[in-house]
């Protein structure tokens, strides 16, 4: 069964995205909301989200699914999902990574369940250009990158023979 629009997507993925995030900050508070409507800057007003650097009122950007990570009353982290029905290609990876410089998640997913395009794949794989999934960089980590992979319609979840850059999940 294929989604017929990509809105119909979302509901999966938010809810496979909450468990995702829940099984790695145990300890947290974790909401998973479709903000494919609203901009995110926005959404964070109307719901009094706290413990975000300062910079989040310029954050006008519509990332289809958002998670807030609560650590404490003090810091609030955000993991994104953009999902797209078609194949994936290099616009789909430059908006997304656009979105994650902003922003800075702990993790950012592109996902689509009928795969990559033959040219992201080559460069991502053939080529090795895995660099330019990089979208923060702290001193003394890994840097985080995008994570590219096919969303699996049956299982409600990632296909992980098709991820590109799982070292990260």
């Amino acid at each position: 069964m294929k989604y017929r629009r990509e809105e119909e997507m979302y509901p999966d993925v938010c809810k496979w995205f909450k468990q995702f995030l829940y099984d790695r900050f145990r300890s947290s508070d974790i909401e998973v909301y479709d903000l494919s409507r609203i901009s995110l800057s926005r959404f964070i007003i109307r719901h009094d989200i706290t413990g975000l650097p300062n910079e989040w009122v310029t954050w006008d950007i519509m990332v289809d699914i958002v998670g807030f990570i609560r650590h404490s009353n003090i810091s609030t982290s955000l993991a994104f999902v953009e999902c797209k029905n078609v194949l994936l290609n290099l616009s789909h990876l430059s908006q997304l990574l656009g979105y994650s410089r902003i922003a800075s998640p702990v993790f950012s997913f592109l996902l689509s369940p009928i795969g990559i395009s033959s040219s992201l794949n080559s460069l991502l794989r053939e080529y090795r250009r895995t660099d330019v999934l990089e979208y923060y960089w702290e001193k003394g980590k890994y840097p985080r990158r995008l994570i590219v992979a096919k969303w699996d319609v049956n299982a409600h979840n990632i296909n992980r023979d098709n991820i590109i850059c799982n070292d990260l999940i």
